[in-house]
């Protein structure tokens, strides 16, 4: 009898062994959840954000666009005027010089604001992958806390390694969206 009551014990100890490490995988899980889930939160941020500015810029690069085109049409207005053709020659020439500073000042023509408005758009498409991959991580880490939860339940080894490999998976999704996005 004694002998069925040590193997009890042992038995006992063993599981409780087995619900402490279910309890430590699952925190260390769910801390894992959180940093995928605020990480994804701040990319959605920076994406908003980036698409906002790009739009922005695009508005201005279309602002630029109309004045040019305005600038050219007076240009050739001004240049079949029959006034003095100093004053006609000279005012044809600004609005010239109008137009090329709107199509190509290095600050702030549409060349440069086109360039601004595509390094935001790309920004923005990384912080779009980002979010993707951090969301992925979410879904394996939640994923993998339900299986070990359901592993104390049932007492399943299977489901406590389930829940591992899922949560070692969901944590190198949430590495690679921090760190290549663009790898998923």
């Amino acid at each position: 009898m004694s002998e069925a009551l040590e193997a009890h014990e042992h038995a006992e100890h063993a599981a409780e062994r087995g619900r402490r490490i279910s309890a430590l995988l699952i925190a260390v899980l769910a801390a894992g959840l959180a940093f995928a889930e605020q990480a994804a939160q701040h990319a959605q941020t920076r994406m908003s954000e980036n698409a906002i500015a790009a739009t922005d810029l695009w508005a201005q690069y279309q602002a630029k666009s109309i004045r040019a085109n305005q600038s050219k049409a007076l240009a050739e207005i001004a240049a079949i005027l029959p006034t003095d053709t100093h004053a006609r020659d000279a005012l044809a020439a600004k609005l010239r010089a109008d137009a090329a500073h709107f199509e190509s000042d290095p600050k702030t023509g549409k060349q440069a604001i086109a360039a601004q408005a595509r390094g935001l758009e790309a920004a923005r498409d990384y912080a779009h992958a980002q979010l993707e991959a951090y969301d992925y991580a979410a879904a394996a880490l939640q994923l993998a806390i339900v299986l070990v939860t359901a592993s104390v339940i049932t007492e399943s080894a299977l489901l406590v390694w389930a829940g591992a490999a899922l949560g070692a998976l969901g944590a190198l999704v949430a590495v690679l969206g921090m760190v290549a996005p663009d790898a998923l």
